[in-house]
């Protein structure tokens, strides 16, 4: 009787279904929306390659964590798409927020901010350790997918190359009828390296300015319930598309932009950050250059094929170099930044500026006036200079400075 059982016991284990295999590669992760778990199979990174993935998750699952969060707050992905480009590859398909009634309070959107910040930090810390070793991490950004509502299913306009590609200016994989296969390397490590510095550092000055009295005119434009509600809108009806009303709530909104600031040392950060994106963007081309190799590439060199067929030419990245430098010079003060209303030859010293930084007051800052302290003479990086600069890319250097960072 022990032993009929036991057979029954072993053909009804059998007969149940085998638990899905866990993916071995960051490719395998990313094509089954996997990120928690390779998140732990690359926990403890042993050469390049673990480490290059481990950094890519600890980034995506930022990233994913930040979308399902806006999504939760009720975030208007519309209205963040028209006025913040970059960010609306984090915002939830138009629509999906609608299902949601949590209160938006300004502290649960810094604490999205921050956790945003600290998983980037993360990856940059997992990316300075790389060394010099050469590796390869195969990806389809076609079948890479992520949970951005947080809802626990991947819809089709959750695929990371439909986020990505109208940001970057990317083809979109299969509904360009072909596969986006890149083979990520050292060059795309120091180029990942610099994004989440480039990131860090505009959430250290998102997060350095108490934004009240901009949400006390506009939070009913960017979440369906904001907490407080802002004044206006308790009396008004707020219907998306009437344009009028919602330019009328941002013109409001601009006009009280009078920020105190809360986190002094926030500006000089963000400096640091942008300081370090441009030297891992000179890193990065440095290495793309000293490839031999036409693989997959994400960044190409002129003798390589970039995503989507697309070609670099040397004019570009020496233009692009040249571009660092000359940001790379204004950020540490060697050249003023142009200011409309001053007189040739004065400008703004941007690393005077972040050391002991003003209330931010948008109208006097475009005025002119809450600049007078930082004003000087010296050689400033006019619009001469930047035309000259930009003339390799044509119209297509945002595009390239988004992609390239």
């Amino acid at each position: 009787m022990q032993r009929r059982r036991l057979t029954q016991l072993g053909l009804l284990l059998l007969a149940l279904p085998a638990a899905a295999a866990a993916p071995r590669t960051l490719d395998g992760f990313l094509s089954e929306g996997r990120t928690q778990e390779g998140l732990r199979a690359f926990a403890s990174p042993r050469d390049n390659a673990a480490r290059f993935s481990l950094a890519v998750l600890q980034a995506l699952d930022g990233l994913q964590q930040f979308s399902a969060g806006s999504c939760k707050l009720g975030v208007s992905g519309e209205i963040i798409a028209r006025g913040l480009p970059f960010f609306r590859a984090m915002m939830p398909a138009p629509g999906v927020s609608q299902s949601t009634n949590q209160v938006a309070t300004p502290k649960k959107v810094a604490d999205l901010l921050n956790a945003l910040r600290d998983s980037l930090k993360n990856a940059n810390a997992t990316l300075a350790t790389i060394d010099a070793k050469p590796f390869k991490v195969e990806v389809n950004l076609s079948t890479a997918r992520l949970d951005f509502d947080g809802d626990g299913i991947v819809a089709p306009e959750e695929m990371l190359v439909a986020k990505l590609a109208p940001v970057l200016g990317l083809p979109s994989g299969p509904q360009a009828g072909q596969d986006l296969i890149i083979h990520f390397d050292s060059a795309d490590a120091a180029w990942l390296k610099g994004y989440t510095h480039l990131l860090i550092g505009v959430i250290d000055i998102l997060l350095a300015y108490d934004w009240h009295p901009v949400w006390n005119q506009c939070a009913h434009l960017f979440f369906r319930n904001p907490d407080p509600v802002p004044p206006i809108a308790r009396f008004t009806m707020h219907e998306p598309g009437r344009s009028f009303s919602e330019w009328a709530d941002l013109i409001a909104a601009v006009h009280d932009m009078r920020l105190t600031l809360d986190d002094r040392d926030a500006l000089s950060n963000a400096r640091q950050e942008f300081m370090s994106m441009i030297a891992c963007s000179r890193l990065c081309w440095q290495r793309v250059l000293a490839e031999t190799d036409d693989d997959h590439e994400w960044l190409p060199s002129p003798k390589q094929t970039g995503p989507g067929g697309t070609k670099v030419t040397q004019q570009q990245i020496d233009g692009w170099l040249k571009v660092l430098d000359e940001l790379d010079a204004i950020l540490a003060g060697k050249k003023l930044l142009p200011h409309w209303r001053v007189k040739n030859g004065t400008g703004i010293n941007v690393a005077k500026l972040v050391a002991s930084p003003p209330k931010l007051d948008l109208i006097l800052f475009i005025h002119g006036s809450a600049l007078v302290p930082y004003f000087e003479e010296g050689t400033v990086s006019d619009l001469t200079a930047w035309r000259t600069l930009m003339q390799p890319f044509g119209p297509g250097f945002v595009r390239f400075a988004l992609w390239s960072n």
